[in-house]
């Protein structure tokens, strides 16, 4: 099958709608949970489907470079890309708080807001093939085992 602008063009007019939607349910926190993979994966899909958007209509991009409507168009996106990136490290999300907290503070006060209990998490940290002694906080648990910190953090949420 030949890659044309029959094909991509459909793809990348559909996955763009199900990629702005999912990211205005993210936005809103609507269905939290199920937009984040549907927006992540089908994201990283449109980033080809542009990227063969680009191949199959180079010869007409290349009128709108010389017409230099490209540079303003770019420093307007990254302007606003700035803008947001700032905003977020001033001002981080109350979740992205609470989680850093928790990760950094003593293993007992951690388990307690988590709900958990330590040798239930010290069993299931094993099985996984981790340790939890000389951890001192939930980060010392990856960092010692040399372990991903989405598996610890399962482990001891499940």
């Amino acid at each position: 099958m030949k890659l044309s602008r029959n094909y991509i063009t459909p793809f990348i007019s559909l996955v763009f709608l199900v990629v702005g939607l999912s990211g205005l349910l993210m936005l809103f926190h609507l269905f939290d949970g199920y937009t984040e993979v549907v927006h992540e994966c089908l994201g990283a899909f449109f980033v080809v489907c542009a990227i063969v958007h680009i191949i199959l209509n180079w010869l007409a991009l290349k009128i709108h470079f010389k017409r230099g409507v490209f540079l303003p168009a770019m420093l307007g996106v990254a302007t606003i890309s700035m803008a947001f990136i700032i905003s977020e490290r001033m001002h981080p999300p109350v979740d992205i708080l609470i989680i850093n907290k928790i990760i950094k503070a003593p293993l007992n006060d951690a388990f307690q807001a988590l709900d958990v209990d330590y040798s239930e998490i010290a069993d299931r940290l094993k099985t996984g093939g981790m340790s939890i002694e000389k951890a001192r906080t939930i980060e010392d648990i990856w960092i010692n085992n040399n372990a991903d910190p989405e598996e610890v953090i399962y482990l001891i949420t499940r």
